[in-house]
């Protein structure tokens, strides 16, 4: 296809191994792009027009000097949106949330206790048992993860099917 095409063309001027088709693109060739866009000055916030007026100035030690003129605004928008991309993957990589869900009395609290040593409220009786979800920062163990513990689900509720 035309994609696979141009990714093509584009892997021609990378520097390390990458892998892509017209599902994909590793995160290593968006970790390329990224480092020839931070190296040429090519932000998230870069204008498309911008790319393309200084193409040849910026690209001129790369395979991408070669892109014929009339590919180059299609080419400028396809690496900036790549670099968005792959900015709002390592945004969202910095934090993550785990949800401990299951039923009344299984072992969620305990499962939390256990796995990430921290105090909670543990116990079948109603003034021990879990009735509001919990979250628990675990930035001192491991950086950007929280955990929910979340109180059990009913199983006799008619509800739930």
């Amino acid at each position: 296809s035309s994609y696979d095409g141009k990714l093509q063309f584009l892997l021609q001027g990378m520097s390390e191994t990458v892998t892509c088709s017209s599902h994909y693109i590793s995160y290593s060739l968006e970790r390329e792009l990224v480092r020839l866009c931070d190296q040429l000055e090519i932000t998230t916030s870069t204008n498309v027009d911008e790319v393309i007026t200084t193409w040849d100035e910026k690209f001129n030690q790369t395979a991408l000097a070669l892109v014929p003129i009339s590919h180059r605004p299609l080419l400028a928008r396809w690496l900036i949106w790549a670099l968005n991309i792959y900015r709002l993957r390592e945004g969202l990589a910095k934090y993550t949330t785990v949800g401990v869900i299951g039923l009344v009395n299984s072992g969620k609290s305990t499962l939390v206790k256990k796995l990430f040593q921290k105090e909670t409220v543990a116990g079948t009786t109603q003034s021990a048992r879990t009735t509001v979800p919990f979250i628990y920062n675990m930035d001192d163990s491991v950086e950007g993860l929280s955990v929910i513990d979340f109180p059990g689900v009913d199983d006799r509720n008619e509800s739930i099917k």
